[in-house]
């Protein structure tokens, strides 16, 4: 199947033999003396949606004056020479005539469809790829400029339609990547899982399942992290319910004898749910350091407080937040947007605080304008300001919480071990926290650093 003209194999991929397996469906077809009309008939009947070729129309992307872009590109006429120009010169030979007064065809300004067909099919992998990975909207091949930015790149290449993407293109390439983790998990000797629940802002539960294994390629072996299912759950959250639904998913997958660990937090269910499984429980180290450090900063509780009142006042009133930036330019300081905390991560509270903290005299300055202009307007409301030693705290606070925060970002990662170096990083948090001199620091952060 060396030479493919025909559009109708960008639809299938090659298999062993003389058969070719849709893209689509998963079907495989024989294709014996490299006859496509079985291919075409299959797609016309299976797959109706998906175009059989893309023509390319030349005038389709006007430029201004009204003339299309191919126009623009056509040569202008030169006038011939006049004879008393060429007086006492040699004489051009007739040839040279000959050919310079061939005219091309109309059909050499117009632009051939794309005859290779892998860059065709290149240039369409990638175009999803963009649109899912990116998060783009299927209407993206619809937009203008977009169309136009493309024509510029290749003229030779035609955009699929919005359906074709949705419909077709699309799960396509989802049956192909499946068909993938399947492979590469059929080669895996052992596959851990991580597992997680949570509700959206609709009341809606979903559990998502990751396997993280080492996967073997044919030029590379290198750590892989597949979503295996992010499932949309309407039971009860009961350990039986959850270990049934967990249960089957490990076993579409193949993976009933593969599997060493789950790792999850520390939910009472979760951890009945693997229980029951019969399967080994590891808990998160990162959810335990979350925990470790939401229960320190309890200690401080008032001037964390303080702090994100501070921050969200600047969030929401756009008023002053231009006053903090000209204060910021003022005194040199870079004008750094502020951050809000999440609940479920600390390291945002630790980004929320460290930000504060590199704002300080901006927001000192800023709050005191703001403030005295509120009291002469007779405007009891006003926002709370750190005194000199809730600006300690807070900065003491940031120190002791800097390792917490390295060993939380290094764990977080999915292309590195992270699993072998726990011991190493508790012990560093552990002599981190002891050399830190209790005499000089203030009582609180003592009993944070008791509490972590």
């Amino acid at each position: 199947m060396s030479s493919k003209k025909s559009q109708v194999w960008t639809h299938f991929s090659e298999e062993t033999g003389n058969k070719v397996k849709c893209l689509y469906c998963g079907q495989l077809l024989s294709v014996k003396n490299k006859s496509t009309s079985t291919l075409i008939r299959h797609i016309k009947l299976k797959h109706p949606t998906q175009p059989m070729i893309r023509h390319m129309v030349a005038d389709e992307h006007p430029v201004e004056g009204g003339s299309s872009a191919v126009s623009q590109q056509l040569p202008q006429p030169r006038e011939a020479p006049s004879t008393s120009s060429i007086s006492g010169t040699k004489q051009p030979q007739a040839s040279t005539f000959s050919r310079a007064s061939k005219n091309p065809t109309i059909t050499s300004y117009f632009h051939k469809p794309l005859t290779i067909i892998s860059k065709q099919k290149e240039i369409d992998r990638q175009l999803i790829c963009m649109i899912t990975k990116e998060y783009h909207p299927f209407s993206i091949v619809e937009d203008k400029e977009f169309k136009h930015l493309l024509y510029l790149l290749n003229p030779n290449y035609k955009l699929p339609t919005r359906k074709t993407v949705s419909k077709s293109m699309i799960p396509a390439i989802y049956n192909e990547t499946i068909d993938l983790v399947k492979r590469r998990l059929d080669r895996a000797f052992a596959v851990c899982l991580t597992t997680d629940g949570w509700t959206s802002r609709t009341n809606d539960s979903f559990y998502s399942v990751t396997a993280h294994y080492i996967a073997e390629t044919e030029n590379n072996i290198l750590l892989s992290s597949d979503l295996l299912g992010c499932i949309y759950y309407r039971e009860r959250h009961t350990a039986e319910n959850i270990s049934s639904k967990l249960r089957e998913l490990i076993d579409d997958w193949q993976l009933t004898n593969k599997v060493a660990a789950i790792i999850s937090d520390n939910a009472a269910n979760i951890k009945a749910t693997i229980r029951i499984g019969g399967w080994r429980f590891w808990g998160c180290f990162a959810h335990s350091l979350n925990l470790v450090t939401r229960s320190g900063l309890n200690e401080i509780k008032e001037v964390v407080d303080k702090i994100k009142n501070i921050s969200s006042y600047f969030k929401r009133s756009s008023h002053a937040y231009s006053q903090l930036k000209a204060s910021a330019e003022r005194m040199d300081i870079p004008p750094l947007k502020l951050i809000n905390d999440v609940a479920t991560r600390w390291n945002s509270t630790y980004d929320m605080i460290n930000r504060v903290l590199q704002m300080k005299n901006a927001i000192i300055s800023t709050l005191s304008i703001l403030n005295t202009s509120r009291r002469n307007e007779q405007d009891e409301s006003e926002i709370d300001q750190l005194d000199n030693e809730e600006w300690l705290i807070a900065e003491q606070a940031i120190k002791v919480l800097d390792i917490f925060y390295l060993v939380t970002m290094a764990i977080s990662s999915e292309k590195h071990v992270s699993a072998s170096p726990i011991i190493f990083y508790y012990k560093q948090i552990t002599k981190h926290l002891n050399s830190i001199n209790l005499d000089t620091i203030m009582p609180q952060i003592e009993n944070m650093i008791k509490k972590t």
